[in-house]
């Protein structure tokens, strides 16, 4: 698959989709483009937000709503997208909606760039590193894995 046909298979054939395979290529192709789009987006929304709110420009706050915004926009697809390529890596569904749902609130709660999306305790900062380093290894493990 190439890198045009994973952004169409997953922003639109299967925006939602928890049936089925996902390759390896489909997903390292959506993978870069998601990265891509993300930096190149937030440049862009981070230079238009600064001018139009001038000295009133919190880039705390604007990494915040732009993080929220962002996850809305993209957690199905890539919910999807992971469900997928762990059924091709023959792991089971709700394996890989376990492993997608920990790592989402893992990442909201530790603190990136100094600012946390959900504050919480102290004492869990580092039981969710620890979670988020875990759900990333496994899921590149499984991203990596060959089809059955």
């Amino acid at each position: 698959m190439r890198f045009g046909e994973a952004i169409n298979s997953v922003l639109f054939k299967n925006y939602f989709n928890l049936e089925g395979k996902a390759t390896r290529s489909e997903y390292w192709w959506f993978m870069l483009f998601f990265i891509i789009f993300n930096i190149f987006a937030g440049i862009v929304v981070g230079i238009v937000a600064a001018i139009s709110l001038g000295a009133d420009f919190n880039p705390n706050s604007f990494s915040l709503y732009y993080t929220l915004g962002f996850l809305a926009v993209f957690i199905l697809p890539l919910l999807g997208l992971s469900v997928r390529r762990f059924a091709d890596a023959g792991r089971g569904r709700r394996e890989a909606i376990v492993v997608f749902v920990l790592a989402i609130i893992s990442q909201l709660i530790v603190p990136m760039g100094g600012v946390a999306i959900i504050q919480m305790a102290e004492f869990l900062t580092m039981p969710a590193w620890i979670v988020f380093g875990a759900t990333s290894l496994y899921t590149l493990y499984i991203a990596l894995k060959k089809s059955v």
